[in-house]
């Protein structure tokens, strides 16, 4: 055993202490993402909370943008679908805020609409633009989800689905007309 003294040179019998080699293992984060990943920092639990009751009190006031937004949307369709380049962006750029923005302020579903009317835009590129149908019912059913908040969830999930069916017509449609 060493004395406080001799701790850091050796034992107290006078033996040379064992070499010491740390060996720091990555954490599973590191191994999934990569040598650059930087934890994040731990929070004071009541920054947390403090955090929560912000985005509690966002998410009221959220709900009224997406109506507003869900307004816009239906106003720019038809422009967009008609060659306006500016209305197609803003279009765009609305669903995309959506679809990343909804689930956060307690609008799941509206992000999962959204997500499902961006993926189309997305992957048809520009022949997204030839036909308004998917737009409107995306919009519908993002008008829906706010609507009814409380909705059956398996009701919202078969209109998830119909939408994606809707896109495939879509699809096939696009391809049949070369």
């Amino acid at each position: 055993m060493t004395d406080r003294k001799n701790k850091n040179r050796g034992t107290s019998n006078g033996e040379k202490p064992a070499d010491v080699r740390f060996v720091r293992v990555p954490s599973i984060a590191e191994r999934k993402l990569g040598t650059d990943y930087v934890a994040p920092m731990r929070l004071d639990p009541r920054v947390l909370e403090q955090m929560q009751t912000t985005i509690k009190g966002l998410e009221a006031r959220y709900g009224d943008t997406l109506r507003d937004q869900v307004r816009t949307l239906l106003t720019l369709v038809e422009p967009a679908c008609g060659g306006d380049t500016e209305a197609r962006g803003r279009l765009y750029a609305i669903v995309h805020d959506m679809r990343g923005l909804a689930g956060t302020f307690g609008h799941p579903m509206v992000g999962r609409f959204a997500n499902s009317l961006c993926s189309y835009v997305e992957s048809a590129g520009m022949d997204a633009w030839r036909d308004d149908t998917v737009f409107r019912f995306h919009i519908d059913a993002i008008r829906e989800a706010l609507d009814s908040p409380g909705a059956d969830p398996a009701i919202t999930l078969e209109t998830l689905n119909a939408l994606q069916k809707l896109i495939a017509a879509s699809a096939a449609e696009r391809r049949r007309m070369g």
